[in-house]
Parts: structure tokens; sequence; C-alpha cells
């Protein structure tokens, strides 16, 4: 049986089959990686003394990436299988396990200086009232030029969006097989009818779309 896409046993898979939250199908780019801004900007506001949130940290690849640059690097997610492999990618880290629904639990409380979110749970932006410290910043990227809900959830809880960056770079999917995960990962799902009207030597062209967001309290 099939799991639907991004529910827990879902992500589980995930983990097993491939190692970590990864996309599940072959890309190519025709252009930088649209994620840029978003690892340019968390290089900016980390410092030694930096003490870091990050909502669905997945199998830790940027507390492991990051994490050593700063001072504290507290991380959550909720699948167990992926915070097995995050504490072993990287063990200078604290990883919890939590859904970002109900009270904060008392570990991941704070304050911290810059909570982060790759991709990961927007439901992290109504707790920031709880968690941040009087200075800090959100930085998020999604998966689409626009994702309302995180303007929508930063004004209700009073913070102020202090920059946005919209980054969009042709791709390809070279099989029919990598369009078809890649629909079903996405939402948005395939048919042959549309690889077959658009498909060429090098696969099914798309965009890889990215939003990002660097808030602080209004």
């Amino acid at each position: 049986m099939t799991h639907p896409p991004h529910s827990r046993e879902w992500y589980a898979r995930l983990a097993r089959e491939l190692g970590g939250y990864c996309h599940p199908w072959t890309r190519v780019l025709d252009g930088p990686d649209p994620e840029l801004t978003f690892d340019a900007l968390l290089l900016e506001h980390l410092r030694p003394d930096t003490r870091v949130l990050e909502a669905g940290c997945g199998h830790g690849p940027d507390a492991a990436r990051f994490g050593p640059a700063c001072g504290r690097w507290v991380a959550y997610d909720w699948v167990p299988e992926l915070l097995a492999q995050a504490r072993v990618n990287a063990p200078q880290a604290e990883f919890h396990l939590w859904d970002g629904r109900g009270q904060v639990p008392p570990e991941l409380r704070g304050p911290f200086d810059l909570i982060v979110s790759r991709r990961g749970p927007t439901s992290v932006i109504r707790h920031l009232p709880a968690i941040a410290a009087p200075d800090a910043r959100f930085l998020y990227v999604g998966p689409r030029l626009d994702v309302p809900q995180v303007p929508e959830r930063l004004s209700a809880v009073g913070w102020a969006i202090l920059g946005e960056w919209r980054a969009s770079v042709r791709a390809w999917a070279p099989t029919w097989a990598d369009w078809q995960t890649r629909g079903d990962f996405m939402g948005e799902p395939a048919t042959r009818e549309d690889w077959t009207a658009h498909a060429g030597p090098r696969g099914r062209p798309y965009r890889e779309e990215r939003y990002v967001v660097l808030a602080g309290r209004g």
C-alpha cells in the first residue's frame, strides 16, 4: 500500500529508502540552485553566540552544515526515523520530537535568536512570540513563488517582513517516472498526455521555484 505524500509514513519511507528527507526524483537545473539565497541569509545571521531553532529539520543537513558556526542549534521534527538520522549526522545539535501543535515543549522555548524553516512547517510562526528573543529573526524558504500563509501568519503574531526574495530556475525531470514522482510530491498529479506533449530529449522542463522570507518583530 502506498502512503499519501507528506504523511508520517511517507516521510519514514524516504528516510529508509533515500537516507533522509530528499527530493525523490532526479532533476537537472539550468542555473544556480534557487535556495542559495536562503543559505546566504542564514550564514549572514550566524554568530558564535547565536541560538538557532530549526523547524522541520528532517535528517539534519542544515544542523550538520551550519550548526558548528553558532552557539546552539536546536531542532525538531515529527518523524522519528528522520530524527534518528539527524542525531547521527549532526551530533553537536539538539533534536526533539514535536509536530508543532499545541504548547511548545519546554526544551524548545529558547529564547532563540534565529528561527529557520527550510520548506518546513509554517506552524512554527504562531509560536514565535513564545520562543523568540527580543531581536530575533525568522528565516523561511518555501517550494513555490508565493506561500500566502507565511505573510498571513507573520502578520497575525505581529511580525514584519524585512525582506522577500523569489527565485525561479528552469529544471528538467529526465524520465516519466521522475515527472510522476515530482507531481505526487508537489500535489500536482502528472499525466501521460502532459508528458507526451512537453517532454523532449532532456525530459520534461519545469520551474524550480523558491520563496524566501526574512522577518522580525513588528
